[in-house]
C-alpha cells in the first residue's frame, strides 16, 4: 500500500513537471508556425503564444495524463526532427530567444526585441561553419589591412578600434556586390572572399567578422528581414563619446553631420560595420532585426 502511494505521488509529480516544462517549447513552436496577426508586435505575439500554451497544458492535464505525456513526446519529436533535417537545434532556441534581451539604442526606429522567425537556426549554423578567424591567410589579410590606413598616432590616441576601422575602410572601399547563384543562398568562406572582395551581404558580413576576430576583436553577425551585417564591440556604453569622436576624426567626410548608430548589450557598445553605411556606426539598412549570431571569445 505504501509503495503504491509513493508511486502515485511520483507519477503526480512527473505529470505536473511535464505540464510546466512543455509550455515554453510549445510557445516557441506556435510562434514560429503561426504568424502574428496584422501589425501585432512580435513580443506580444510570443506572449500570447505562451499564455495559449499554458492553457492547453492545463486543459490537457485535466482531460488525461496520457494526453500530456503524448504532447511532451510530440514536442520533443518535433524538435529532434527539426534538429536532424532542418538544422534547427536546441542551441538555436536558446540563441534566438536570448537575442530577445538585446536592446537597441539610438536608432531612428527603436525596437525592443528581436523578431523570431523560421530559418534563423539554419542561418546560425551555416554562418558559424563559414567563419575562419584563425585561418593563417585570414590573419595575414587582417594584419596587413588593419595597419593600411591611419597613422600610428591615431592608434596611440584611439587604441585598437583604429585597427578595426582600418579593416572596415579597406574592405568596404574595395567590395563589389555580386548576387548568389540563382536559387541558392551561397555563403562564401573568408579565404575566398578576401581574394575576390566581392559577393553579397552575407559574404561581406562573414569576412568582416572573421577579419576583426582574427586580430583580437569581438564581432557578431546580425540578421534582419532581407539583410545580414557585422557589428563590432568597441567598448562600453560610457565610451560612446570617445568612439563617436574617433569615428568623426577618422571618417570626417563620410560622417559629416550624421549620427553614430549603435546597439547596447549588457553595457557593451556595438557599432554597425555594414557595407551599406559609409562609416562605422552608419545608419542601419533595416531597423527591424531577427536575430544575432555571437561567437565564442
Amino acid at each position: 500500500m505504501s509503495q503504491n502511494l509513493h508511486i502515485s505521488r511520483f507519477v503526480n509529480f512527473a505529470v505536473r513537471f511535464i505540464q510546466i516544462i512543455i509550455v515554453f517549447p510549445m510557445a516557441v513552436l506556435l510562434s514560429f508556425y503561426i504568424p502574428p496577426y496584422n501589425s501585432m508586435d512580435y513580443e506580444l505575439h510570443f506572449l500570447l503564444c505562451l499564455m495559449f500554451s499554458a492553457v492547453i497544458s492545463i486543459v490537457a492535464t485535466k482531460l488525461s495524463r496520457k494526453l500530456v505525456m503524448l504532447m511532451f513526446f510530440a514536442i520533443l519529436g518535433t524538435f529532434i526532427y527539426n534538429s536532424t533535417f532542418k538544422d534547427q537545434t536546441f542551441e538555436g532556441i536558446y540563441d534566438d530567444y536570448n537575442a530577445l534581451l538585446v536592446n537597441m539604442t539610438s536608432n531612428p526606429h527603436k525596437v525592443s526585441y528581436f523578431k523570431p522567425v523560421r530559418g534563423t537556426y539554419f542561418q546560425t549554423q551555416r554562418v558559424k561553419s563559414a567563419m575562419q578567424p584563425t585561418h593563417p591567410r585570414v590573419r595575414d589579410f587582417s594584419v596587413k589591412n588593419s595597419t593600411r590606413y591611419f597613422h600610428d598616432e591615431y592608434y596611440q590616441k584611439f587604441g585598437k578600434m583604429t585597427r578595426y576601422f582600418s579593416l572596415f575602410k579597406h574592405i568596404r572601399l574595395n567590395w563589389k556586390y555580386v548576387n548568389d547563384p540563382l536559387g541558392m543562398d551561397y555563403y562564401s568562406p573568408p579565404v575566398e572572399s578576401m581574394n575576390l572582395l566581392a559577393g553579397d551581404c552575407d559574404d561581406y558580413a562573414i569576412l568582416m567578422a572573421s577579419s576583426v576576430m582574427s586580430i583580437g576583436g569581438e564581432a557578431r553577425v546580425v540578421i534582419s528581414p532581407n539583410h545580414m551585417y557585422t557589428e563590432v564591440k568597441v567598448g562600453a556604453v560610457e565610451d560612446l563619446d570617445k568612439v563617436s569622436f574617433a569615428i568623426r576624426t577618422l571618417f570626417p567626410d563620410e560622417v559629416a553631420g550624421s549620427k553614430i548608430h549603435f546597439h547596447e548589450t549588457g553595457g557593451d557598445l556595438w557599432i554597425n560595420f555594414d557595407y551599406t553605411a559609409s562609416y562605422p556606426g552608419g545608419p542601419f539598412l533595416e531597423p527591424e532585426l531577427y536575430s544575432v549570431i555571437s561567437f565564442e571569445k
